[in-house]
């Protein structure tokens, strides 16, 4: 039944004759701060090419195309992988690059190593996720045990 409805929805857009006829409905827009993870979302979901941009207003500003979502991602892996362990691990977090195997396959970044406490590999990770490129980032750190928490005079 679904697909009949679908069909039939193609086959009337196949047989317009003007703009109106062909567009998506209610129009599908992303606002000029929306980022581009935002974008490829909904381009996918709501099954569009395109998204116009639009102003705080509702005013079109400029149209996003699957090619310019993208060509964000076009980096090459090398690059991504010294961006991350230059500027990520070394200069943002001050922590020994030489600590960490930073491998990049196709955008997809994985982090291997020992950290010293959880938060910081944490928040390492999520600026990988964060750097130019980066489609995805496996975390495959090695987080030291958590302390417990010992009441004098306990037995545990």
């Amino acid at each position: 039944m679904f697909t009949g409805i679908m069909r039939s929805r193609e086959q009337a857009k196949a047989a317009g004759v003007t703009a109106g006829d062909l567009m998506t409905a209610p129009p599908v827009t992303i606002g000029q701060d929306n980022s581009v993870v935002h974008a490829a979302h909904l381009m996918y979901a709501r099954r569009v090419k395109r998204l116009p941009v639009v102003d705080d207003d509702g005013r079109l500003i400029g149209i996003v195309t699957r090619s310019d979502v993208l060509s964000v991602y076009d980096r090459p892996d090398d690059e991504i992988r010294r961006d991350i362990t230059d500027n990520v691990i070394l200069s943002e977090f001050l922590c020994d690059p030489a600590r960490f195997t930073v491998t990049v396959k196709d955008g997809i970044v994985t982090l291997e190593g020992t950290r010293e406490t959880a938060t910081v590999g944490r928040d390492i990770v999520y600026a990988a996720k964060h750097a130019e490129g980066v489609v995805a980032v496996r975390d495959r750190l090695t987080y030291p045990a958590p302390a417990r928490d010992r009441v004098p005079g306990s037995l545990s």
